[in-house]
């Protein structure tokens, strides 16, 4: 491998370039949403360029909050391993999540206005927001926002329309977070909490999805209706097997619930504007197989 190539990689696994599908996901549901509101297609690709740089410049900004922690326990990342300097990777950061909200900005007032938000609950989570509460509420407010933020620029009057999915995403991001806070506890501490944890993430997951069905056309209805069904029963199977909670059942069940992100954005799509639902919904899960190709690539831990 040639040193520019090493540099790639080295990037590509500060910026956690392998997490790029589940960024890209949320805005082609979200498009798919706003323009069932309108009526017609509206796709703004400046959004999604948003969108990347200021998801991807808080993973930088987050290798840089956790130098300390990282050269202990994962000293093999790129900013302790000396790969990449620290004040590089914060400047990074900066220029591409203020980039981010600046693109948003030109496309709109009001959706710059709403990437900045996004980008302040980034920044907060990853310096400051690191509590039992506020570190899981702030990650699952910026998700649901995301999923939002093509609704925001294309029928903003409409949002309210699509609420209880973004809401039920937000608290499916949260939910999950606070799981996964659990990996490190021992099984002495967990007791039964995971349990609760993962019926609610399995609630947020379907509610949603059977109440947006509702409205939709027999095959579409019975789609989203099986994900629905099918993704929650996943996570109940994971809750109820097993009567000891032990970090490696807990970080399977966190597993479970990350990759049904797509599976939930897919089925956002689905709900959307027709033809164009059915195009962005298969767009969304073909991420599963890009992400491993770019785990095997750009590793994120």
């Amino acid at each position: 491998m040639t040193p520019s190539q090493s540099a790639a990689v080295h990037w590509g696994q500060l910026l956690r370039v392998s997490l790029l599908p589940t960024a890209l996901a949320d805005i082609l549901a979200g498009f798919a949403l706003g323009s069932l509101s309108r009526g017609q297609l509206q796709i703004e690709w400046l959004l999604f360029v948003s969108s990347v740089c200021i998801y991807h410049g808080s993973m930088a900004l987050n290798d840089w909050a956790d130098f300390k922690e990282d050269s202990e326990h994962r000293p093999h990342r790129p900013l302790p391993s000396g790969r990449i300097k620290p004040g590089a990777a914060l400047w990074t950061a900066v220029a591409m999540i203020s980039g981010g909200v600046l693109i948003a900005a030109s496309l709109s007032l009001p959706l710059g206005a709403w990437m900045l938000g996004i980008a302040s609950l980034a920044i907060g989570y990853n310096i400051w927001l690191r509590g039992r509460l506020s570190g899981p509420l702030s990650l699952g407010m910026c998700r649901g926002m995301h999923l939002a933020a093509p609704v925001i620029l294309i029928a903003p009057g409409e949002l309210a329309q699509h609420s209880l999915l973004f809401v039920g995403y937000g608290v499916y991001v949260f939910t999950l977070s606070s799981l996964a806070r659990m990996e490190t506890s021992t099984t002495a501490e967990l007791k039964q909490t995971p349990r609760s944890l993962i019926f609610v993430i399995a609630a947020a997951f379907a509610a949603p999805l059977l109440w947006a069905a509702s409205d939709l056309d027999s095959i579409r209805r019975g789609l989203v209706t099986v994900f629905g069904v099918v993704g929650a029963g996943a996570l109940v199977r994971h809750a109820i097997g097993g009567a000891t909670w032990t970090p490696a059942r807990v970080q399977a069940c966190v597993g479970v619930s990350l990759r049904l992100l797509l599976v939930y954005t897919a089925s956002c799509a689905l709900t959307g504007l027709p033809p164009y639902a059915w195009i962005a919904a298969p767009l969304i899960l073909a991420g599963y197989p890009l992400a491993h190709g770019l785990r095997k690539v750009f590793p994120p831990t």
